[in-house]
């Protein structure tokens, strides 16, 4: 048996020293054909395409040949042990470095990506939830920073306050050319409540999402007076001409407000109020009692009380010293008459 085995194995010897001779004549054949004999070849690097004519048996030789080195995060294809054949076309996707800031700081990324987008999808980060800035389709360049913030949701509650209206009530109590005040108009105060979200410190979105009104305003009442003026007891109207009777005074509660005439009524003006004399004309107004005088010109309608001669400015009141008292006598003489 032992003999019948060894026998076989003699007789197959030549057939497999055939096949090994076989082996080294192609492999020789092939490296001395590459010894003497190029391929050309197409490498595209970032998409600059360039031929080169290389005796390399496969890739990663053809890099060395040709003074090409892959990055860590380059990718190639085909693969670096792929042989070479005529025409082949080599692929280099080399990557660059971009900058990426988020709420906990900045890292640097090698991207392959062209958009904002890809760069997103290649890190695994999802667009919901997330403010990115550039926007998504924007370009991605060597060095570029994109920002990626989470968004952060609140709600935030906020008082303004609400004007209160105006109402007016004709009064024939009052005379006419005065408002008086009935009620003073206080502001009421509404609640707002919106829903905010931030990201990286800025405010992305506000929106009122409920209303309340904490209190409500408080109309202004004011009289406005229709009653008729009286007729004065005397008439003055020209130069020289004087008279005698009891005059008062207006100023905070009305100042500011426009006069009969039109004008801003300002208390610390020497004005007076009178009902007859043409506006525009300047009297010289005597208080009895000190005998100090002030010369004011009339740009309103009054007194409202019947008994009196002229309403003075606070600040002509003042002047002569009759604020303090209210009321008092003066004579009052036409010095120009508007005409």
């Amino acid at each position: 048996m032992i003999f019948s085995r060894f026998f076989s194995l003699r007789l197959n010897f030549p057939l497999c020293f055939y096949f090994l001779a076989c082996v080294l004549t192609l492999t020789t054949v092939t490296l001395l054909y590459r010894q003497f004999h190029s391929v050309e070849i197409v490498i595209s690097e970032n998409g600059e395409i360039c031929r080169v004519d290389s005796k390399a048996d496969h890739v990663e030789n053809l890099l060395q040949e040709q003074g090409f080195v892959l990055g860590p995060f380059d990718r190639i294809s085909p693969g670096l042990k792929e042989p070479l054949v005529e025409g082949m076309q080599i692929t280099i996707d080399r990557a660059f470095p971009v900058t990426i800031t988020t709420d906990t700081g900045s890292f640097e990324h090698y991207s392959h990506a062209t958009t904002v987008y890809e760069v997103l999808k290649e890190l695994g980060i999802p667009l919901a939830g997330y403010y990115v800035e550039p926007e998504c389709s924007a370009s991605v360049y060597p060095g570029k920073e994109i920002f990626i913030f989470r968004q952060v949701l609140s709600t935030e509650t906020v008082r303004e306050t609400i004007a209160y209206p105006v109402e007016k009530r004709m009064d024939d109590t009052v005379y006419e050319g005065r408002r008086n005040i009935v009620q003073e108009g206080k502001e009421g105060i509404k609640e707002l409540k919106f829903r905010v979200v931030y990201a990286g410190g800025k405010e992305l979105l506000r929106e009122c999402i409920g209303e309340e009104v904490v209190a409500e305003p408080v109309p202004l009442i004011v009289a406005v007076g229709t009653k008729p003026l009286p007729a004065p007891p005397v008439m003055i109207a020209s130069r020289g001409e004087s008279i005698e009777g009891m005059a008062s005074w207006y100023g905070p509660e009305f100042h500011g407000k426009r006069t009969t005439n039109g004008e801003i009524f300002d208390q610390y003006a020497y004005t007076a109020a009178h009902r007859t004399l043409p506006f525009g004309t300047h009297v010289q107004v005597t208080f009895l009692k000190t005998g100090k005088s002030i010369l004011v010109r009339i740009n309103d309608r009054g007194p409202n009380a019947p008994d009196r001669i002229i309403d003075l400015s606070r600040a002509a009141a003042e002047a002569i010293g009759l604020k303090p008292h209210g009321v008092g006598m003066v004579r009052i003489e036409v010095v120009e008459v508007k005409r």
